[in-house]
């Protein structure tokens, strides 16, 4: 099995082959002509209505799909910076281009590689039940390092979501880059759809912080594989739920440590925050053997200890669970059917629970075929005859008495 160490260390090491299909070594982001492109059809991934507009096609020099990302031309600088800066902790990007046909003069395309496990979102809600830990903590160590690169070039995201983080290779690499900017002057969109990845209190600074809020729900949601709030409507009362501190609750089988540690990201208090060089750091020392379990659980764990067994063909069933103590009397009997049960979620012994007194004095009623109730019906009978032997005794001697009168 990979250690977390081993993770930490390809995800920090990865890098994406100096090909046609990869970013290349030049740092400067090159113009391509948009004619060296065919059967571009637009992406209904429902993303519009996160200023997202995707559109997939042939690259004519490569013969390989790629993706167009419509951005406004007032990003164009930060996109730069950010390819110089970290494009080995993002999608790789190929290029830039323009349709000469476009009715906005300041509408342009960045060129992307199509990502083959698509988006985080997409890709969770297909793939979550053949994930191991192994691989939830690799999505973890990959999403986090890409952003600590980022931040370490003073240039905050500010748009971490799951629509915007993809996977390729069996790697997470981060996307959607056109809102990043570098530090200070930022400002963001509000978009309901994305309302819990969005710091809720707007009187707080837009910075680094800002995306290790982001980055704790993105946390939860690998370890839970569903989208936070997925069953509350996203509007003005969960913004309140969010900033009166309301969050998910674990979800069993979690590392500890992994809870600790989005829990952190996301609290309200910028200052609790980690950075994401500390985050990075305490995944890889992580030890993934803490497991949580909730109250359901361990509730489910215990009534699959207990066993029915049918006795008498099948006439009784009785339920009798031993209880082991140093202090345990002789004059109860009890029936012991085994050892505990292993549920799947880790070894526990298996809790033991004493017949009820109402019950006790029922015992050889319903197992009258016991060796006790026989010695006690013996000892009884012993008792009465002896009583009967000394009323005997008694009465003879009265009735001798009374003759001799």
């Amino acid at each position: 099995m990979e250690s977390n160490k081993e993770i930490l260390t390809s995800s920090s090491n990865q890098t994406n082959p100096k090909s046609p299909n990869s970013n290349n070594s030049n740092d400067n982001l090159k113009f391509i002509d948009y004619s060296r492109f065919e059967k571009i059809n637009e992406l209904r991934l429902n993303l519009n209505e996160l200023g997202i507009e995707l559109f997939k096609a042939i690259w004519k020099d490569t013969n390989s799909n790629v993706l167009l990302k419509k951005f406004h031309s007032q990003y164009l600088e930060n996109i730069k910076l950010f390819y110089k800066s970290c494009h080995q902790s993002i999608l790789p990007i190929f290029g830039y281009t323009k349709n000469p046909n476009s009715e906005d003069v300041e509408d342009y395309f960045l060129i992307i590689e199509y990502p083959n496990g698509g988006n985080l979102r997409n890709y969770m809600s297909e793939n979550y039940q053949k994930l191991s830990w192994n691989d939830k903590m690799r999505f973890a160590v990959d999403l986090t390092s890409g952003l600590q690169c980022i931040h370490s070039y003073d240039i905050v995201h500010l748009n971490l979501h799951p629509f915007n983080v993809f996977i390729h290779n069996n790697r997470l690499l981060i996307g959607d880059i056109g809102l990043s900017k570098p530090t200070p002057d930022i400002t963001i969109p509000e978009n309901k759809k994305i309302l819990p990845y969005v710091e809720p209190d707007s009187s707080l600074p837009r910075d680094k912080k800002s995306d290790i809020f982001s980055l704790g729900f993105i946390l939860y949601e690998l370890s839970s594989g569903k989208p936070p709030f997925a069953s509350a409507r996203h509007n003005l009362d969960l913004s309140k739920k969010l900033l009166s501190g309301e969050r998910e609750k674990p979800i069993a089988g979690t590392p500890i440590e992994y809870i600790d540690l989005y829990e952190q990201c996301w609290d309200n208090d910028p200052i609790v925050r980690p950075s994401a060089e500390d985050v990075l750091s305490r995944l890889g020392r992580m030890n993934l053997s803490t497991i949580y379990e909730d109250t359901e659980i361990k509730t489910f764990k215990t009534n699959i200890e207990k066993k029915n067994v049918n006795f008498n063909n099948k006439r009784n069933e009785i339920e009798v669970i031993s209880e082991t103590s140093t202090h345990n009397r002789l004059d109860s009997v009890v029936l012991d059917f085994g050892g505990g049960v292993d549920s799947g979620f880790g070894s526990e012994s298996r809790e033991r629970r004493p017949i009820p007194k109402e019950k006790k004095g029922k015992k050889c009623q319903l197992l009258p075929c016991l060796p006790k109730c026989r010695i006690t019906f013996g000892v009884f009978l012993c008792w009465m005859c002896i009583i009967l032997l000394i009323a005997c005794v008694f009465l003879g001697f009265f009735l001798t008495k009374l003759i001799k009168k």
